[in-house]
């Protein structure tokens, strides 16, 4: 079985994807490019990739879109998505992290940062954790560790990777505060130099998905989160 890791671009332009092709295979990755967002999500299915690398500003199927479509789907929900635009403003990141975005690169970029990025995203995607053991329940939540999957109420409920981690951390450490910036080291393996609004907008998502749980996530004003139990 091929070792290497997947790497699929969709970007518009193929002057962009050529070039990330070129430079992803001398990083050692297997890659696959698509300039047409219509049928990304059918050879995305095909190319079980790793990690996707996708533009936002496409016509008439814009990442954002797109991003929706693939965390919907069930075989591609937990792939990390790393966005790739000129818009890269505060709100525009924002608005990608809420859609279910890892990461949000603007361009231009140094394409020697993207690898990076890359690198560290499939690192905390692969890498087991030693405490995992199997399988957690509390309340009507439960995740199972082996197959990084989560549900409430007995119906199984599509989380990212990152928010399945997210997650993850909060349950074994119910009822303790943790700080955006802890989760920022613990979770995304990040330095405290990153945005902790990242934190919050995945606190957002987080609580949504857990909206029929019988936990949820406090906020602790001027500290950071706590998991509760609801009405305790």
């Amino acid at each position: 079985m091929d070792s290497k890791k997947r790497i699929f671009v969709v970007d518009d332009e193929e002057d962009l994807t050529d070039l990330l092709q070129f430079q992803f295979k001398r990083e050692g990755f297997k890659v696959e490019t698509e300039n047409d967002p219509f049928v990304a999500l059918s050879i995305a299915r095909d190319f079980e990739p790793d990690l996707i690398v996708l533009d936002v500003m496409m016509p008439d199927l814009d990442g954002y879109q797109l991003l929706r479509m693939l965390r919907s789907d069930r075989k591609l929900c937990q792939v990390p998505v790393v966005m790739l635009t000129a818009r890269a403003g505060v709100e525009d990141r924002i608005k990608g992290l809420e859609s279910g975005a890892d990461d949000y690169v603007g361009k231009p970029f140094d394409t020697k940062e993207l690898i990076l990025r890359i690198h560290s995203i499939l690192k905390r995607s692969t890498k087991q954790e030693p405490e995992s053991s199997g399988r957690i329940d509390m309340g009507n939540v439960t995740i199972d560790e082996e197959d990084h999957s989560v549900s409430i109420n007995g119906k199984r409920i599509p989380f990212t990777t990152t928010e399945f981690k997210l997650l993850q951390f909060f349950l074994k450490r119910k009822g303790r505060v943790q700080t955006r910036e802890n989760l920022l080291v613990s979770v995304w393996k990040f330095d405290t130099e990153v945005e902790t609004r990242t934190v919050d907008v995945h606190i957002r998502r987080l609580r949504k998905k857990m909206e029929s749980a019988d936990l949820e996530i406090e906020t602790i004003r001027g500290v950071g989160y706590r998991l509760a139990e609801k009405g305790k």
